[in-house]
């Protein structure tokens, strides 16, 4: 999964729609992480 994101740093975004889940907070460093929001698990399980 290669595509460009433009949301803020710190930030949980899903993997599916791209909608920001959550902000991340923590002293790990500067970064994106992704999972899947409640929309998108609730498709998938249709």
């Amino acid at each position: 999964m290669e595509k460009e994101t433009n949301v803020p740093q710190n930030t949980i975004v899903c993997r599916e729609c791209g909608e920001i889940i959550d902000i991340a907070y923590g002293s790990e460093g500067v970064k994106v992480l992704y999972g899947i929001c409640e929309g998108c698990r609730a498709s998938e399980n249709k």
